[in-house]
């Protein structure tokens, strides 16, 4: 009799985790842009990936390049000094603070707390967000790495490089058009 409650209890478990997954994957979004409707369906949520579990498109390698650009002391801003702080605590810092620290194009927050709005920021500026998809660096990249100079576009890259002396990603595209590519516009 104990066995069988074990057992019961596993099962319920297993089903309560397979719930989980399921409906966590089963997330899409629609955002209506003037009066265009894009959606974004399961599949390109699934194919990009989450900020705390990316796949194609990966949040620290985004924030990596973010922080390179605040701690530059070669670029110049508006009124203001560079970051001094650790990446740690850049990836940390609100959005209403990292951006006095960032110049065009960085505009847009990938830390956004509304899915929706990272999943639509992911895929509509890739010359700020080319930099967080996976085929556009280096795969044994450290992105923990405060110093990591250049890691973009690794030698085996099919992708085109990336100019490093603009601030924008305008290197080749190609999974952010394949997850372009899965949106529905209408």
């Amino acid at each position: 009799m104990k066995t069988i409650i074990t057992l019961l209890l596993f099962a319920g478990l297993l089903a309560g985790c397979k719930k989980d997954e399921s409906s966590e994957s089963d997330t899409s979004y629609e955002i209506l842009v003037g009066d265009t409707l894009i959606t974004i369906p399961t599949d390109a949520v699934v194919f990009a990936g989450s900020v705390t579990h990316p796949y194609h498109f990966d949040f620290h390698a985004y924030m990596l390049k973010e922080y390179q650009i605040a701690t530059s002391t070669t670029i110049p801003r508006d009124g203001g000094s560079p970051y001094t702080g650790t990446l740690l605590e850049w990836k940390n810092t609100s959005w209403n603070l990292r951006r006095t620290f960032l110049i065009a194009p960085f505009s847009h927050d990938v830390g956004s707390t509304n899915a929706e709005v990272f999943y639509y920021n992911i895929g509509t500026y890739p010359e700020q967000f080319g930099f967080g998809w996976v085929d556009t660096f280096d795969p044994n990249a450290d992105l923990w790495d405060e110093a990591a100079h250049p890691w973009l576009n690794p030698a085996d890259s099919t992708l085109a490089p990336d100019d490093s002396r603009t601030l924008e990603y305008d290197g080749g595209l190609g999974d952010i058009l394949v997850y372009r590519g899965m949106w529905e516009v209408e």
